[in-house]
């Protein structure tokens, strides 16, 4: 096999490949847009704000609301110890603590 031939295997091959992709493209933005959900993209969660800022309502008791709250220690205790287990780039907010039977 000479050079020419050789070099005309190889652009033949890529080109093959490449038209192979393009049409790979076209079938999935096709379901796409049969499916219904091409443009259709969801609009971003507003971010949380941070939990600290947050109020923080009467933790619950068998039921009832107790009359006593949390210090804002406790609350960053409790924050942080839920920050540290889920990672970063995961937002939460706290909307009430409730204190749990052992």
């Amino acid at each position: 096999m000479s050079f020419a031939n050789s070099l005309l295997v190889a652009v033949v091959g890529i080109a093959v490949v490449f038209f192979g992709l393009v049409i790979l493209i076209v079938l999935i933005n096709l379901m796409g847009v049969l499916t219904g959900k091409l443009g259709k993209k969801e609009a971003p969660k507003a971010a949380v704000a941070p939990v600290a800022a947050a109020p923080v309502a009467a933790p619950v008791v068998e039921g009832k609301l107790s009359p006593a709250k949390f210090d804002d220690q406790t609350v960053a205790v409790i924050t942080s110890a839920i920050a540290a287990v889920r990672g970063e780039g995961y937002p939460f907010q706290i909307k009430r603590i409730v204190r749990v039977k052992q």
